[in-house]
């Protein structure tokens, strides 16, 4: 990262600065006293907010946006490198980083990192450690994957000694972070379009766990065999979690629900620590927040900011959040595009309807790869919904190989004995679900894509 020193004003540019972990990056970077720019293919409303921000964008990407003033170009694992602005900028011998190695230089200017790894759940815990670290008043330095509605948006910066960040599995782009205390959630199958297996993943998780500080700690989640065998490899001290193993040292205990809401006894060693309010359902939320609490306790933050800061988390963006009501029934729209998540998600859900109440699920796959390395587990996890409608696959990053669908996987679903049919507009999918929801009915959009956009033509 260049330096902001000196009498001008440094320049960054991001390309896919639209990206979740892209523009809040671009806002970090913002807040510290650069100059930003950056690019995308599409508009967005996201793009709409780093506007509003000051950030100077363009929605084509062409070499003649890498201006002479830029310092570094900052870009994703997306681009490639025949994208002309990254050839610009090489040809202009301006410095590139990729975003991973970005976040890591960020990282480095911090005493106390904390980077939260983990298949599923990072941005929530992320957001969870944050409120508790703002609730104890350490102030911190913030970048999470979504918004986080707190703290205003995805970022958060100050000159504390404080830095709180999701830490990204793909491409093994956490390993660029070397982090004082480290989070493991869980340890699953996922991004096979880049791991080789099983083993390959284990293997990046084993290496983030060894990358953790000696003088730190890490937080491994005891109920994930997988996270426990991974951690055998930090050279720093291990605290175990669980939702609900007492031999782990920090665990929940006297677990309730009501109105949609969770409480419970944050155990540690046997003893209570304190009382925990939730705002958010669903025994996954439960455990991210043990970890959460585990981590910010060994942080050095006491337990009435711990149960102050998770008695603030409302949620994140997109993740059992709701946009509205349809009928009566509420409108969730739900980041969750692994198996494991949307059974949490859809577990969740069963938890707040009435016991006649539906779930109509708007599934979106999230790239080829997944939609074929997982469509039985998707079955799977969908069949808890009772009504489910299959959009077009995300492509994201990836080409069509032809052999996969939305509307094949709608057919895959049928034959499972899921009530699943395709729909492809965003448009026909609104109308379908103002003419079938009801009051006890809870409408639930489920993707890291664009599925959310559904909501918005239900609610026009």
């Amino acid at each position: 990262m260049v330096p902001n020193t000196g009498n001008r004003q440094k320049h960054i540019h991001f390309i896919g600065i639209g990206g979740s972990s892209m523009s809040g990056l671009a806002e970090l970077a913002l807040k510290q006293g650069y100059a930003v720019s950056g690019s995308d293919r599409s508009d967005s409303q996201l793009l709409d907010r780093l506007r509003n921000e000051g950030i100077h964008i363009y929605t084509s990407q062409e070499a003649c946006n890498i201006t002479d003033d830029i310092d570094t170009v900052v870009y994703t694992l997306a681009v490639p490198e025949s994208n002309p602005e990254l050839a610009a900028a090489r040809k202009k011998n301006i410095p590139v980083c990729e975003r991973g190695v970005y976040l890591g230089m960020i990282a480095d200017h911090y005493r106390y990192t904390a980077a939260v790894s983990g298949t599923h759940g990072k941005t929530t815990v992320t957001s969870m450690l944050s409120s508790i670290l703002i609730s104890d008043n350490k102030k911190p330095s913030v970048h999470i994957g979504g918004v986080f509605h707190r703290i205003g948006g995805s970022v958060l910066a100050s000159d504390s000694e404080y830095f709180i960040t999701e830490a990204c599995e793909y491409h093994e782009n956490f390993l660029n972070i070397r982090p004082y205390a480290g989070i493991i959630l869980n340890v699953e199958p996922e991004h096979l379009d880049y791991y080789r297996d099983f083993d390959h993943i284990r293997s990046a998780f084993s290496k983030f766990a060894a990358s953790c500080s000696e003088d730190g700690f890490l937080v491994v989640c005891k109920d994930c065999d997988a996270a426990v065998s991974v951690s055998g490899s930090a050279r720093c001290r291990v605290v175990m979690y669980s939702i609900h193993d007492t031999s782990a040292e920090f665990y929940a205990s006297d677990i309730g629900h009501e109105n949609g809401s969770a409480h419970y006894t944050l155990m540690h060693r046997g003893d209570p620590v304190c009382k925990i309010c939730l705002n958010v359902p669903g025994a996954h939320n439960i455990s991210d927040s043990v970890a959460a609490a585990a981590a910010a306790l060994n942080l050095g933050c006491s337990p009435e900011g711990i149960a102050d800061g998770l008695a603030e988390f409302h949620g994140a963006g997109r993740r059992f959040e709701q946009k509205g009501t349809c009928s009566g029934a509420p409108l969730i729209d739900d980041y969750a595009h692994h198996p494991t998540e949307i059974n949490a998600v859809l577990s969740a859900a069963r938890d707040v309807i009435p016991d006649k109440g539906r779930i109509i699920a708007v599934f979106q796959p999230h790239t080829y790869s997944r939609a074929m390395a997982f469509q039985n587990e998707f079955a799977e996890a969908l069949s808890k919904a009772d009504k489910v409608i299959v959009t077009d696959i995300y492509s994201a990053r990836e080409s069509d190989p032809g052999t996969i669908s939305g509307s094949s996987m709608a057919g895959y679903f049928a034959e499972k004995g899921i009530d699943a049919v395709y729909i492809s507009d965003f448009g026909d999918i609104a109308d379908v679900i103002k003419n079938t929801a009801v009051p006890g009915d809870i409408v639930i959009t489920l993707g890291a894509g664009s599925v959310n956009r559904v909501i918005d033509e239900i609610l026009k």
